[in-house]
C-alpha cells in the first residue's frame, strides 16, 4: 500500500469521537460506496490503533474485500470512555456500520483485538455479523495464564488492583514516552523490535518480514495509541483482567461462521488459552499451528486468514 492512511471520524450519540480508516477494496465513503460491498471490520491489539490494518490491504483487495480498522475508545484520536465494556464495544461498530451504510459485515480480532470480536459475536444480530475470525487472540485470563511471558502475565494479574492513574503512568512511561520521543524518533522500533527478538525466533524472524512490514505497522499502532497518554492502556488492562460480561459458552455461532487461530509457540497468549476457549464455545473452528507463533501466525498466514473471511460471505 503507497497511499497515505487518511483517518475518518464519526461523533458517537454521546458526543464521543471515535476514529477509523479503511483499508482495500474501495475507500468506505457515505455518499458513494455500495451497500453489499463485502466488508471486514478489523479490531486491533493492546496498546493499538487502526494502523495495523495496512497489513491486510493487499490480500484483501485481492479478494474485493474492504477492511475497516475502528481505533477503539482512549487509543489514538478516539476519545476515552471510562465507562465502557467490551460490550458497549459492539454499539461502536454498529454506529460505524450504519454511518458507511454496511448491513452486513465480518470481524477479524487480532490479540487484544479478540474480546472485542466475541463481543460482537455476543451482542451484534445475525443478520448483520456472518462471521467472526481470531487470531492469535486474547482469552479471558480464568481460563489460566500458565505459560504466558511474564511481563503480561503481571498486566493481567496485577491491574484490578491498581489505580487507573498509576496504571496509566506504568503504560505512559515504559510505552508512551519513547513513543512521542522527538529526539529518538527510532526509538520505539528498536524497543518493538528488540521485545519481539527476545520471545520467540519466529516472531523474532517475523517482525523483520517483507522488508519490515509488520514492524511498521506495529511502530505507527503504537505510536498513535499512546500519543496522549497510558489512560486507554490501563483501562483496557483492567476490561481484559475481570470478567468480561458474557460467558463463551453462551456464545452462538454457525458451523464454519467462526474461526480461532493460534501459534503452538505463541508466549504472549499461550495456545492452551485458546484450547480451552475453543472446547466452550459451540461450533468453534479452532486452528493451530504448530510452527507459529504470536506474530508470526499473522504475518505467514495472512493470505489464508484473509481467504477464510471472503468464505464467510
Amino acid at each position: 500500500m503507497s497511499e497515505a492512511i487518511v483517518e475518518e471520524s464519526l461523533i458517537l450519540p454521546d458526543g464521543r469521537t471515535l476514529c477509523y480508516t479503511t483499508f482495500a477494496a474501495p475507500t468506505a465513503s457515505v455518499e458513494s460506496e455500495p451497500e453489499d460491498q463485502r466488508t471486514v471490520f478489523y479490531f486491533h491489539g493492546y496498546p493499538g490503533t487502526y494502523h495495523e490494518g495496512v497489513l491486510f490491504h493487499d490480500a484483501a483487495s485481492k479478494k474485493g474485500l474492504r477492511v475497516v480498522g475502528i481505533t477503539r475508545p482512549g487509543f489514538g484520536g478516539s476519545t476515552h470512555d471510562p465507562k465502557r465494556s467490551l460490550l458497549s464495544f459492539a454499539n461502536d461498530v454498529l454506529a460505524v456500520a450504519d454511518h458507511l451504510r454496511i448491513e452486513r459485515f465480518a470481524s477479524l480480532g487480532i490479540s487484544g483485538g479478540c474480546p472485542y470480536a466475541l463481543a460482537c459475536l455476543h451482542s451484534v444480530p445475525r443478520e448483520r455479523l456472518v462471521g467472526t475470525m481470531v487470531v492469535s487472540g486474547l482469552y479471558p485470563a480464568t481460563l489460566g495464564l500458565d505459560g504466558m511471558m511474564l511481563i503480561n502475565k503481571v498486566i493481567f494479574t496485577l491491574s484490578p488492583w491498581i489505580p487507573n492513574s498509576v496504571l496509566s503512568l506504568i503504560f505512559d512511561t515504559a510505552m508512551g514516552k519513547p513513543a512521542r520521543d522527538p529526539a529518538h524518533p527510532d526509538r520505539l522500533a528498536k524497543d518493538l523490535a528488540a521485545s519481539m527478538e527476545s520471545r520467540t525466533a519466529e516472531d523474532g524472524a517475523a517482525i523483520h518480514m517483507h522488508d519490515d512490514k509488520f514492524l511498521k505497522a506495529l511502530v505507527e499502532s503504537t505510536r498513535d495509541a499512546l500519543r496522549n497518554g497510558g489512560e486507554g492502556s490501563a483501562w483496557e488492562a483492567k476490561l481484559f483482567s475481570k470478567p468480561w460480561g458474557f460467558e463463551l459458552k453462551d456464545l452462538k455461532a454457525e458451523k464454519g461462521k467462526l474461526v480461532l487461530w493460534h501459534g503452538s509457540k505463541d508466549v504472549n497468549v499461550p495456545v492452551q488459552m485458546a484450547e480451552k476457549a475453543a472446547a466452550q464455545i459451540p461450533n468453534a473452528d479452532l486452528r493451530v499451528e504448530q510452527e507459529e507463533a504470536h506474530i508470526s501466525l499473522i504475518v505467514n498466514k495472512l493470505d489464508d486468514i484473509v481467504e477464510t473471511l471472503a468464505g464467510m460471505f
